[in-house]
């Protein structure tokens, strides 16, 4: 429905089922791929999906007047499972098992009440992620600091996320991802990564990717990646984002030209 009204798709037609309108409350709810999926849920954890109004579900489900906590967190990771689906179907990627994904997100949120995530919140990290064109001229860069932060792979994974997203947002269509850390790579160029514990940033690099004429994931070593590290040391708590568009400050240019991929010149 809403590319429809911005004039990108042609028609609001459900592809899955044929409905006459595809809205974001019909991939959750309606759909007959989303009723089969909140029926597996009730029969794996016993929820069930609590009447919600079409126009309000998403800011109900943040208050304790529809329903409890546990229900809203099935609900809202469903709901994700359930949009990246959609997603993955138009774009031929994935054929989506509503019961398979069903026994993935019960999994899942049972593996986060038990990891203990409590235990991470004094955990925190920067990434960094610095856009080059084919010559390896310098065109944008980003660094964001984050809190809450798992482990090292989760913080290599958020680095990598922002690398994509900065890539799209200006204007990229084929890209390829320079990371030095091997596992993200290997999840990356896999469908493993939905059964690992960055499977929800797993999704936020994938699914992006789809939109790009063609997207590679590559390991480089850290000598290489000296100027995403350099950018990453630079936000803190009190300055927790900062980007640069454009001609880079001389520290980055530096480093840049250092670690620059000579054979792409």
């Amino acid at each position: 429905m809403e590319l429809c009204r911005r004039h990108v798709d042609r028609e609001p037609t459900c592809v899955t089922c044929g409905a006459m309108e595809e809205s974001l409350f019909h991939i959750t709810f309606e759909c007959p791929l989303a009723r089969r999926f909140w029926e597996e849920i009730k029969k794996l954890t016993g929820i069930k999906t609590p009447v919600l109004h079409q126009l309000t579900w998403a800011q109900d489900l943040l208050t304790t007047e529809h329903c409890d906590t546990r229900t809203a967190e099935m609900i809202i990771c469903g709901a994700w499972s359930l949009w990246t689906g959609r997603n993955a179907r138009n774009h031929g990627k994935l054929n989506w098992n509503a019961a398979a994904a069903a026994r993935h997100i019960s999994s899942m949120l049972e593996d986060f009440v038990c990891s203990g995530f409590e235990a991470h919140h004094d955990r925190a990290g920067s990434t960094g992620a610095v856009l080059r064109d084919e010559r390896g001229v310098v065109l944008a860069e980003i660094a964001r600091f984050y809190s809450n932060i798992a482990d090292v792979l989760m913080a290599e994974a958020l680095a990598a996320r922002d690398g994509v997203i900065l890539a799209i947002e200006q204007g990229a269509g084929r890209v390829i991802l320079e990371t030095d850390n091997s596992t993200v790579v290997t999840l990356l160029r896999s469908d493993d990564g939905i059964r690992s514990n960055i499977a929800g940033i797993w999704h936020e690099i994938r699914e992006p990717s789809l939109s790009l004429v063609s997207f590679t994931c590559v390991h480089v070593n850290r000598e290489g990646n000296e100027a995403a590290h350099l950018c990453a040391a630079m936000p803190s708590l009190s300055t927790p984002a900062l980007s640069w568009i454009g001609a880079p400050p001389n520290w980055l240019w530096e480093a840049a030209s250092r670690d620059c991929n000579n054979s792409l010149q």
